[in-house]
């Protein structure tokens, strides 16, 4: 099975700055808004809805975020 790649992604909205470790972050337009869907390292998938978020940066490094 072929390794994936590892990015990173930084999350600035109203009250978080999050940096998640992810394989691929994609953004999805569906009818109740916009969510940006992001493949974790163990399998598990996380949607977050874009109200309240002010940026969305992506890296292959951790410190590109700074």
């Amino acid at each position: 099975m072929a390794k994936k790649n590892i990015i990173f992604v930084r999350i600035v909205g109203t009250g978080f700055n999050q940096v998640l470790k992810c394989h691929s972050h994609d953004i999805m337009g569906l009818p109740a808004g916009t969510y940006h869907k992001f493949e974790m390292d163990n399998g598990s998938t996380i949607y977050i809805n874009d109200f309240g978020i002010r940026s969305v940066t992506v890296a292959d490094a951790a410190e590109d975020l700074n």
